[in-house]
């Protein structure tokens, strides 16, 4: 079967996204707006990205996992375990540790506002669902807008976040007039999208350490006294479970204090 063009495939994601509703990675801040170009990832190549991601709060915040090239992750690993456990308290922390679906681009930031100086080296920038369904809308009107990646005769993006909190954020893309991104603001060679992306990819190990810190460490000690065991050898709670349901409050307290920036 012959492959589809990428004006297909993204008429597919299109489709998709309307039937579902609703250091090197920029994130957009409150009430920020940010203008860029989208950088190309070559003839028919997907210059949008996506991506897996575990959001663990804390100092961790959010994890992007191998399984986004189906890898083994841990934190997937522990998702699924808490997910076919019997204890209710398991089932409720899989559903908040549950993975997402997120939407890269590598561009280039307009640093004053008006499309005349840019950093030349591309960085990652994470998109909201909805300003990735409107930019496969504006690269698909190609008649009307063109194509705004070309650096010659493209034209940049301005994306803007307003609020802060889960349910009053919005995202908009606002695409400006055309314009010629200077030579010297340009990528010294081709962007590879994929390459970028593997960059802020953790290893299977890392995200082992991510995991366990995030379920408060079983080899912590625990909140609660430890009870001997009687006479007959029976123990009426062992260490290891009371250890896991320390680790299960910790980690659904930490949960209390999760904020994601999804719509």
């Amino acid at each position: 079967m012959a492959k589809k063009s990428l004006k297909d495939r993204l008429r597919d994601k299109q489709k998709a996204l309307k039937t579902k509703g609703n250091g090197k990675v920029l994130f957009q801040k409150a009430d920020e707006e940010l203008r860029v170009r989208l950088l190309s990832a070559g003839d028919e190549e997907e210059f949008i990205k996506e991506v897996v991601q575990f959001y663990l709060g804390g100092d961790i915040k959010g994890v992007y996992s191998p399984m986004t090239y189906g890898e083994p992750c841990a934190i997937y690993e522990k998702y699924e375990e808490l997910k076919k456990s019997k204890d209710p308290d398991d089932k409720e922390l899989a559903k908040d540790l549950s993975p997402k679906k997120k939407y890269m681009v590598a561009v280039l930031l307009c640093k004053d506002g008006k499309g005349k100086d840019y950093d030349s080296e591309p960085k990652l920038l994470q998109l909201a669902q909805s300003q990735y369904s409107e930019i496969i809308d504006l690269y698909l009107d190609e008649e009307e807008w063109g194509d705004m990646t070309d650096l010659d005769e493209g034209y940049d993006l301005k994306l803007k976040r307003t609020g802060s909190g889960k349910n009053d954020t919005e995202y908009t893309v606002k695409p400006c007039k055309p314009n010629t991104v200077p030579k010297n603001c340009r990528p010294k060679e081709g962007v590879d999208i994929e390459a970028l992306v593997r960059e802020v990819i953790p290893s299977y190990e890392k995200t082992q350490e991510y995991i366990e810190q995030y379920m408060g460490n079983a080899s912590s000690s625990s909140d609660e006294p430890e009870e001997e065991d009687d006479d007959m050898g029976s123990s009426k709670k062992s260490k290891k479970d009371k250890k896991e349901k320390s680790t299960l409050k910790k980690a659904k307290k930490l949960k209390k204090h999760k904020h994601e920036d999804d719509e």
